[in-house]
């Protein structure tokens, strides 16, 4: 008979990659109900061989953390990303191995291990393994919310101006100079240097080498303020 309620099935996983466990060792049963599960086993060792890392005391590991960090931003997201991660990473490792360094050694070394591979091998958030919901979670919290074309984009209220680039040909007279009025801001390339003059109001006028002035210069590139008008002239 059925009273009507019915029971919710968060993942099939287990189903489908069962979990192997050691139930005794040279025919003496362990003392475990279940037995001991395989990952158990190594969350237990990698956990031992973290903490002794981490309370070590050496900055060797705070800057390989940071490292690591900083480039698993870099591929999710950009260097803002990458840069966080690797500031939040050093920060995290170095107060954690002031904390684990202040705790007696049966408890760093047993109790805190056992501990991180119970939780890690007991504990299904949405379902998943525990590392596979953190590296998810670490990436949604690192990855921009607006992508385009792979990149990241600012949020909706943030306005971003992308600067036209125009590039000009030579044609079959060669590398000379068309005549051509540009407003700023802006920044104005020229392959050869050119003459740059100032005018008056601010303006410049570009010419070819040839004749210098005390109010020119020589330059290959020319940046514009915001309402500044550049003339170029053959």
């Amino acid at each position: 008979m059925s009273d009507g309620r019915t029971t919710g099935v968060r993942s099939y996983q287990r189903i489908f990659s069962p979990e192997r466990r050691i139930h005794q060792v040279e025919g003496r049963p362990l003392p475990v109900p279940g037995g001991v599960p395989l990952r158990w086993l190594g969350w237990m060792l990698g956990s031992l061989v973290a903490v002794l890392a981490v309370g070590s005391g050496s900055l060797f590991v705070p800057a390989a953390t940071a490292v690591a960090a900083g480039a698993g931003g870099l591929a999710i997201a950009d260097r803002t990303a990458g840069l966080l991660a690797a500031t939040a990473a050093a920060a995290g490792t170095f107060i954690l191995g002031v904390l684990l360094g202040a705790l007696d050694w049966p408890f760093r070394l047993v109790v805190v291990p056992m501990a991180v591979a119970t939780a890690a091998t007991q504990a299904t958030p949405d379902g998943r393994r525990p590392e596979r919901f953190a590296l998810s979670w670490v990436g949604l919290r690192l990855a921009p919310a607006r992508r385009s074309l792979g990149r990241g984009l600012p949020p909706a209220d943030v306005r971003r101006s992308f600067g036209p680039a125009i590039w000009i040909a030579p044609d079959a007279k060669g590398l000379r100079l068309r005549h051509a009025r540009l407003t700023g801001p802006g920044s104005v390339g020229f392959v050869e240097p050119v003459i740059v003059k100032r005018r008056r109001g601010g303006n410049l006028a570009v010419r070819e080498p040839g004749h210098f002035s005390r109010r020119s210069r020589l330059c290959h590139r020319v940046v514009l303020k915001p309402g500044q008008t550049l003339e170029v002239r053959p």
